[in-house]
């Protein structure tokens, strides 16, 4: 494998040991606090990935009535008048040929245009042209304020969103991490109407010293830092605004059930909250095998109500398997669907029995050391999680947002080497650990939803 070069700051390089990726990965960061990383893929021939990852998403939505603005700025950042011409982003991207897109998460807000080497100076104008001075009009404000209430009441036709937004309110009253990236209902109907608050959100979030610019592909890192620098060095760093919360996290456990009007499957949620993320952390690397040990076909949990009480039709974790890698404590959600007819035979009991045998399953991790054959099972599990792992980064475009995904934490070009070393030193007894703190009913929210053909749902 390459040598990994670690951060260097303006202009010192340092070189660092062989490690995760097969590629060399560089760090510069400017006098106004953008980080700049160039992971060099020269295989993938005539491949660029321009990505950057703003360190805001929903969780930084803190007044009260104003949620869904980081989703918004998602849409409204590809409006940009570039050059002053309306509609001049998105048409000179076109012209290079670029596929261009982005997503919002609690946490961030993630643009990555994937288009050709050769492209790579017109891109960087483009792209700093929209991050540092974004310019766009009312009329388009309120245009992608309706596009987003389009998309809200869309998602609002699917139950699993009716079951996020119950669960992150029980789950955060206190946090901003209690709402859905969405936004409340209500606040994105009202969203035309704070212009002013939207352009304080880009104002507050959109600055150098709160973003990654990640570029990767058929680059050398000496070209990559020669055109950046002058096109990013004028944006203006800010202090960013911390997350203010408004009082402890609940300390019992609270359960609700959620009535839908449209015929689906019932579903149980058990979801628990889970400790803030840190790549090279102990309890997070235990974390990370959750999947393997709960939910995969291979788990017991999952043979258990799959096949053997067959009470469930599907089981696995909400938001995949990193939903909980958050930089303020989050959640880890267990969720299952159930049989139609065997609701309708058996009610209410049917749901108390799926929820106490995923409640007890999880319960069963807190003596996951003295269970036979633990550490052989936890050995394979590394294994598998190591081998997936890796699977994922097959292309530019992959490598540089797992990399971001990991990297926002402690901003750490070493990161993924120091993620994946954390979890081959997991042992039996760290899952016990980390089972008995967090497996418990204070840390507990469990949802259960069904069809019933009196509720309206939103418009």
């Amino acid at each position: 494998m390459s040598t990994v070069l670690l951060t260097f700051l303006l202009c010192s390089i340092s070189a660092a040991s062989a490690g995760v990726l097969s590629y060399p990965v560089r760090k510069k960061t400017l006098p106004n606090g953008l980080d700049v990383v160039v992971i060099e893929t020269p295989e993938f021939k005539d491949v660029l990935s321009v990505n950057t990852m703003v360190l805001a998403g929903s969780g930084k939505e803190q007044e009260r009535g104003k949620t869904g603005f980081a989703h918004l700025f998602e849409h409204i950042l590809f409006r940009h008048r570039h050059g002053g011409v309306e509609g001049g982003y998105d048409d000179s991207m076109n012209k290079l040929g670029t596929h261009n897109n982005a997503w919002t998460w609690f946490d961030v807000t993630y643009y990555h245009p994937l288009t050709f080497a050769s492209n790579l100076p017109s891109l960087l104008e483009l792209e700093s042209s929209r991050f540092k001075a974004l310019d766009f009009s009312e009329k388009t404000f309120r245009t992608e304020a309706g596009a987003v209430l389009g998309e809200y009441r869309k998602n609002a036709s699917r139950s699993a969103e009716k079951m996020a937004e119950r669960l992150f309110a029980l789950m955060f009253p206190n946090h901003p991490y209690g709402h859905t990236t969405m936004g409340y209902y209500g606040d994105v109907v009202d969203m035309p109407n704070h212009f002013d608050t939207a352009k304080k959100f880009y104002d507050a979030y959109y600055r150098p010293n709160n973003c990654v610019l990640i570029v990767a592909g058929d680059v050398k890192a000496p070209e990559v830092f020669k055109l950046v620098a002058p096109k990013y060095a004028d944006w203006k760093a800010s202090p960013i605004p911390p997350v203010q919360t408004t009082g402890e996290a609940p300390k019992k456990e609270r359960r609700e059930h959620v009535l839908w009007d449209a015929d689906v499957a019932p579903s149980v949620w058990v979801a628990y909250r889970m400790p803030a993320f840190k790549p090279a952390g102990r309890d997070s690397a235990a974390a990370e095998l959750l999947n393997e040990l709960l939910v995969s076909p291979a788990a017991p949990l999952y043979k258990k109500l799959r096949y053997e009480k067959q009470t469930v039709s599907s089981l696995g974790f909400e938001e995949g398997s990193r939903g909980f890698e958050s930089a303020d404590p989050r959640v880890l959600t267990v969720s299952a669907e159930l049989f139609k007819e065997k609701y309708t035979a058996k009610g209410k009991p049917y749901f108390d029995e799926v929820a106490a045998d995923i409640v007890a399953g999880l319960d069963e991790l807190k003596s996951f050391s003295k269970q036979k054959g633990a550490k052989d099972l936890l050995r394979v599990v590394k294994s598998k999680y190591r081998y997936d792992f890796l699977a994922e980064l097959s292309s530019p475009e992959t490598i540089a947002s797992t990399f971001g995904w990991y990297y926002r934490f402690d901003r750490d070009p070493q990161v993924l080497d120091k993620l994946l070393e954390a979890v081959d030193a997991v042992k039996p007894e760290d899952i016990d650990r980390l089972a008995a703190a967090q497996f418990t009913p204070e840390n507990r929210v469990v949802l259960t939803l069904a069809y019933e053909p009196t509720v309206q749902k939103v418009q």
